[in-house]
This record gives structure tokens, C-alpha cells and sequence, in this order.
């Protein structure tokens, strides 16, 4: 893949705030073929992606909107996006926007009463969420399609003293693509239940910058990853102000012949003073000729910082099966809830239910 040059079919509406010149296409190409992009995308073909990009798209079900969130469609030219846009750190979510003329924006003014769930098809352009001073928010997320290309891409800022409380549940079996950028303001929190299978092709980039002192975000992420199938998870938590709290838990089972990967980035600016970055990334390989690549990394630019990171990847403990052996328990039904005992701490939030009826099937797909 390395010798592969990616390129963006023609971008016919390439919004002003990009600032990018008349030059777009050649700058948005040498992006996709940077020594940074190809590394993000070492154990993926990024291709299936950027065929996806200009694809019609279809509005997610919003169902009845709660009261204090407003919906709006707004002009890609004017969509002012929560933080100025780099085409390095992610070439495909930036390039979406050139396909679109509208993009729509829910704002949430307050704190709701009922959840907020968004119901995707198999594509949806880019939506924007913004949590204004002090708002809070149950975010549910749910991913129903099990088309053969899927493609979701979610900007969220959060404003001052704001709280999101987000659950994403990602069980189709096709090629799907997901990016997520959160920005949070002076003293707002974020947090983060992540469950999902693998798929045909997975790939979820998740950006969270905690640009002001106080800012707190937490991510939680259970993955299976059944025979044969593919998972990458690209998780980066930017630290751009003092003071700021991260921490990421991930636990990952990989079958017969699956494929992940996992790549955690916690990067702490200069006179980021105070910072506190914590990353845990587990792996159990639970079947044969099953592949693992995790790569946590750590980028900090000042010593006055608190930062653990740790990655693992190991087998069933035989002990263990033993014990239950002794108990008359049989093998198959032995690693199936170790599995389970495995991906339990990081099953939680308003979708544990359902993520849990799926993530401990024994007959998942």
C-alpha cells in the first residue's frame, strides 16, 4: 500500500472556510499520501472510503426532537465548523463536506429531558452537533443499516461547563466508515460508550481535543471481532490547554483470523501544564491466526503532566480454564465467559442492553 497513490475523484463545491485556494485538489491529494496519512492507514485500504465519498448521502431519523435541541440545514459554504480545519489530520472527514451543499446542525440550548437518538442509513453527510454553555445532553447513536457501504461523519463542540453524554452502537457486517472530532470548551465533559463488531471493513477515527482548562473527556470502547472480520480504531485526545483530563479504557476480542487494529494518541501541547492522559488498550486473542496491531503513543511537550499509557495482548489463561473444567463446566462455554468477564468493563451507558445482547452472543456475527 505504500507505493499506492490515493486520490479524490473531482470535489465540485469546496467551501470558502477550507482556505484552501484554488489548489484543493492537489493540496487534499498530497494529504491522502503523506508519510503521516499512510501510516494511519498502514493496516486499512483506504480506498473503499474515498469511493464512498461522493455517493449520495440520506438524512439520519432524528424521530421527535427533544425540547431545547433545534435542528437546522444550513449551507455547506457557512457550516463554520468548531475548529479550523487541517487537512493532515484528516483528509476523508474534511473532503466530505466538498460534496454536500447543505449540512445539518442541531443545537441543544439547555438540558433536555429525553435522550436525543440519531438513527443512520447506510450514508449520511456530515452533521454538526453544538452544545451551547452549560447544556447537557444524552446522545444515542445507532447505526441500522446493514447495506454494503456505509459512511457517518459527526462534528460536536462543546461549549462552556457544557456535558455530552454519547453511546454509539456499530453492529453491521459491511464496509463502514466512521469519523468523530469533539471539541470541548472551558470545564465541559465528554464521555464516550463505544461498542461495536467487526465488519466487512471497520474503521472508526475518533479526534477529541480538550482545548480549555477543565475540559474532561472519557471514552469506554467493547469490540468483537468474529472470524474473518476487520476492525481499526484510531483514537487521538488532544491536550491544547492546561489542566485537562483524558482517559481512554479499550478492550478488543479478536476470533479465528480477525483483523485489528488499534492506534490510541494522546498529544500534550506545550504550557499545557496540569494535563492528565491515561490510555489503557487490552486485547484476547480467542482463535487461530487471528491478527493484533496496537500502537499506543504518547506526544508531550511538557513536563509538569501526569501520563499512563499500557497495551496488552494475550491468550485465555489455562488456569483458568481449568477451574471451570473442575466445575464441569466444557471448554466452548468456559471461554465464552471469560470473554464475556473480558469485554464487561467497558460495556456501560443507556445502550449497555442492547450492546450486550450482541457483544455476548455466542452465535454473534
Amino acid at each position: 500500500m505504500a507505493n499506492v497513490a490515493h486520490r479524490l475523484a473531482g470535489v465540485p463545491n469546496v467551501p470558502s472556510w477550507l482556505g484552501q485556494g484554488d489548489d484543493f485538489q492537489e493540496q487534499i491529494n498530497a494529504a491522502l499520501n503523506s508519510r503521516a496519512h499512510k501510516e494511519r492507514w498502514k493496516y486499512t485500504n483506504p480506498t473503499p472510503v474515498l469511493e464512498l465519498l461522493p455517493l449520495p448521502t440520506s438524512v439520519p431519523d432524528l424521530g421527535a426532537l427533544p425540547d431545547q435541541v433545534t435542528a437546522t440545514n444550513v449551507s455547506a459554504e457557512t457550516v463554520n465548523l468548531p475548529m479550523s480545519p487541517t487537512l493532515d489530520t484528516a483528509p476523508e472527514a474534511y473532503a466530505a463536506f466538498c460534496y454536500q451543499h447543505r449540512v445539518d446542525v442541531l443545537t441543544v440550548d439547555g438540558t433536555p429531558t429525553t435522550p436525543l437518538t440519531i438513527e443512520h442509513g447506510a450514508r449520511s453527510g456530515p452533521m454538526v452537533l453544538r452544545l451551547l454553555a452549560n447544556a447537557r445532553l444524552d446522545l444515542r447513536e445507532v447505526f441500522t443499516s446493514d447495506s454494503d457501504q456505509q459512511l457517518h461523519n459527526l462534528w460536536v463542540e462543546l461549549g462552556p461547563g457544557s456535558q455530552l453524554l454519547h453511546s454509539r452502537n456499530s453492529f453491521s457486517q459491511t464496509t463502514h466508515w466512521q469519523f468523530l472530532h469533539v471539541v470541548l470548551a472551558k470545564d465541559a465533559h465528554y464521555q464516550l460508550h463505544n461498542h461495536s463488531t467487526g465488519a466487512r471493513m471497520r474503521r472508526q477515527d475518533i479526534q477529541v481535543v480538550c482545548a480549555a482548562p477543565g475540559a474532561r473527556a472519557e471514552i469506554t470502547s467493547a469490540s468483537r471481532v468474529a472470524e474473518g472480520r476487520h476492525h481499526d480504531q484510531q483514537i487521538t485526545l488532544e491536550h491544547t490547554a492546561a489542566n485537562t483530563v483524558s482517559q481512554q479504557t479499550v478492550r478488543t476480542i479478536a476470533e479465528d483470523r480477525a483483523k485489528v487494529t488499534f492506534n490510541g494518541r494522546i498529544h500534550i501541547h506545550a504550557q499545557c501544564n496540569g494535563a492528565d492522559a491515561q490510555l489503557s488498550n487490552r486485547n484476547l486473542i480467542t482463535g487461530k491466526n487471528a491478527k493484533v496491531n496496537t500502537k499506543p503513543e504518547l506526544e508531550i511537550y511538557t513536563d509538569d503532566v501526569k501520563c499512563a499509557h499500557g497495551a496488552t495482548i494475550g491468550q485465555l489463561d489455562a488456569d483458568h480454564l481449568f477451574y471451570f473444567a473442575s466445575r464441569g463446566i466444557d471448554e466452548a462455554q468456559a471461554r465464552e465467559l471469560l470473554g464475556q468477564a473480558f469485554l464487561n468493563s467497558c460495556v456501560a451507558g443507556p445502550l449497555e442492553s442492547e450492546a450486550r445482547a450482541v457483544l455476548q452472543a455466542a452465535d454473534h456475527a
